[in-house]
């Protein structure tokens, strides 16, 4: 989710304190500002470039060390702030703000690291309306008692549920039409970007690599990419940096093999996020005609960028 829905989110959770939700209120600024600051791991996009920036983006800034010195850090600031200033209570709701940040992250397709790795449970969109909308009702609504905290807890807790049948719903039903056709070994299904009704979908099978969207409305899905698997060129990358890279940032990736007339070019794929007909991110290597390692980039968010990795550090 974006910092700002994060916000938002922080500022519902402030409601259950029983005070009015108000920038004034250092309950309110403590929790919005907890739910923001696992994202203050953006910063390494100002040292470093991409490649390192989404290595470690959702990693150990929102582990549980790092939530509780982000509150102590931002419930001390604010007592320099605010007058009549409870502690214990700031810092509890600043954490429970943090603590939401790390958990809705945990439920889309990126996921985040609570304690020592990333969990991912592939069940809301990076940007979901019915959380937010939520979160704006325990704001703006100044009437609260047991019944709305308990419904506005409740609906969240069955909209999450509801969403988790509904991905597995979608893998079922991916595995009955695919296992007739091909040997299936694995399949990932992840909440589409932009449409609350379609789930997007990894198939690996032994022989290809199958990419689409799955309509659950309609019942039906569209195939967007089938990639035959070539296990000789898998293996070259997997052996470089960038191979290492890829291991470790995306859990799907493909390789295809292009020939030239000075070696050829192995194209790393990141299948995960597909975008306005291509996919998000993208890796290239280049070997000789002995098929020795020449060079390797990390292409991220763009086909036209390139970040050279150091193969004799790899």
């Amino acid at each position: 989710m974006d910092p700002i829905t994060h916000g938002i989110i922080g500022l519902g959770i402030s409601a259950f304190s029983g005070d009015p939700v108000s920038l004034l209120n250092p309950v309110s600024v403590g929790a919005a500002l907890g739910a923001m600051s696992p994202d203050l791991d953006a910063v390494t996009r100002i040292f470093y470039d991409d490649k390192v920036y989404l290595r470690h983006h959702r990693g150990r800034s929102h582990s549980v060390p790092f939530l509780v010195l982000f509150s102590f850090m931002i419930t001390g600031a604010l007592s320099l702030m605010f007058p009549d200033f409870n502690f214990l209570k700031v810092l509890g709701f600043t954490f429970l703000g943090a603590l939401s940040h790390t958990f809705f992250d945990i439920l889309n397709s990126y996921g985040a690291m609570l304690f020592t790795k990333k969990r991912k449970l592939s069940i809301l969109m990076l940007y979901d309306p019915l959380v937010s909308v939520v979160a704006l009702f325990l704001i703006f609504y100044r009437s609260h008692n047991l019944y709305t905290y308990s419904g506005a807890l409740l609906l969240v807790g069955l909209y999450i549920i509801g969403r988790y049948l509904m991905r597995r719903r979608v893998e079922k039903s991916l595995e009955t039409v695919f296992s007739n056709g091909y040997s299936v070994t694995k399949i990932c299904v992840m909440p589409a970007l932009m449409a609350f009704h379609k789930w997007d979908f990894i198939i690996n099978t032994r022989s290809h690599n199958l990419v689409g969207q799955y309509n659950l409305l309609k019942g039906s899905f569209v195939i967007r990419k089938k990639f035959k698997k070539n296990q000789e060129a898998r293996k070259l990358v997997l052996g470089t940096s960038l191979g290492k890279y890829f291991s470790d940032f995306s859990p799907n990736f493909h390789v295809v093999e292009v020939p030239k007339d000075t070696g050829c070019e192995l194209k790393v794929v990141d299948l995960r996020y597909f975008l306005r007909g291509e996919f998000m991110h993208h890796g290239l290597v280049e070997l000789d005609q002995h098929r020795r390692v020449m060079a390797s980039y990390f292409m991220p968010y763009s086909l036209q960028r390139r970040i050279a990795l150091n193969e004799r550090a790899g």
